[in-house]
């Protein structure tokens, strides 16, 4: 997820700095080997520097969502958002001369990451990437707003410890301090076995914020029309709805091929079920209480 950040800064300075070129832009630590490779070359480079990690514990939402796709149905909880602390530096290759200001076009350069970054809260891929780039990108962040901090009142508190750990010959540089949250997702877990009935979701953070317990309860779906004595079987692709008591729909859901299916962040209540199936004549509404017993499971039967 970081190198997908380091490639939005990237583009974003090549996009804003005029004559800056991606070769010339570096995320290694500005150390000796840097200042070699910077030596070598010519012109103005730009190292970006990742000095920090840290989650914005203010950002953080105690959300757990159960989705169903068919008959899978997958946890997944909101990302933590991290705080990306990057030392922005710019290093000419040629040295101080009469004839050649090396240190005046290492501002100048600075000065115009600055007034780039200034403009550029928030970040978002999809602004500064080209179609084949953003197809790597996860859709999580493809349109996320990034926020940004350019050079905060604060500082970089390690400056000079930063500076002492990077080399022998590496001498000090004035730094951009730039600061990008972005969030960063957990993998999805998948739910195996039957979902009956399960308490999911707080909408805010307890004790301190509002919250709402909401639940995810599983269903059947079976075919009883054959008549008496032959097993019912189940039926697949059939709409579910939930009408809540004022009889408008509140939640809805497709049975998957083993004709279960699960409704998801449901209010407590009373609700009325209804299902329908191509070819099966729908049935009579069904009553439904959210939550039921930890073992409920709603069971719709068209006969």
């Amino acid at each position: 997820m970081i190198d997908i950040l380091d490639l939005i800064i990237r583009e974003t300075l090549i996009a804003g700095v005029p004559g800056l070129t991606g070769a010339r832009i570096g995320f290694q630590p500005p150390d000796d080997d840097w200042r070699q490779r910077v030596g070598a070359s010519q012109g103005v480079w730009v190292n970006c520097a990742l000095v920090d990690l840290r989650e914005d514990r203010h950002m953080r939402q105690n959300i757990r969502r159960r989705i169903t796709t068919g008959a899978v149905t997958v946890e997944r909880p909101e990302p933590a958002r991290i705080r990306c602390h990057y030392l922005i530096t710019a290093w000419n290759a040629a040295k101080d001369s009469p004839q050649m200001p090396a240190t005046e076009q290492e501002h100048m350069v600075l000065g115009a990451i600055l007034a780039v970054l200034l403009h550029a809260d928030p970040l978002v891929a999809s602004a500064v990437l080209t179609p084949d780039q953003l197809a790597s990108v996860p859709e999580v962040l493809r349109e996320a707003e990034l926020p940004v901090e350019v050079v905060p009142p604060e500082g970089f508190g390690k400056l000079a410890e930063f500076w002492g750990t990077v080399g022998r010959a590496t001498s000090w540089h004035p730094a951009v301090y730039l600061i990008v949250t972005m969030p960063v997702p957990e993998a999805d877990r998948r739910i195996d076995g039957v979902v009956h009935t399960v308490l999911t979701s707080y909408q805010g953070t307890p004790p301190d914020g509002p919250v709402e317990q909401l639940a995810d309860v599983g269903g059947l779906v079976l075919d009883a029309t054959a008549g008496p004595g032959m097993p019912p079987v189940p039926v697949a692709d059939a709409r579910v709805v939930l009408l809540d008591a004022a009889g408008g729909e509140a939640v809805r859901a497709r049975s998957g091929a083993d004709g279960r299916f699960v409704v998801v962040d449901v209010r407590p209540g009373a609700y009325t079920a209804l299902v329908t199936a191509a070819g099966l004549p729908p049935p009579a509404p069904t009553p439904v209480q959210v939550p039921g017993s930890p073992d409920a499971l709603i069971e719709l039967r068209f006969t």
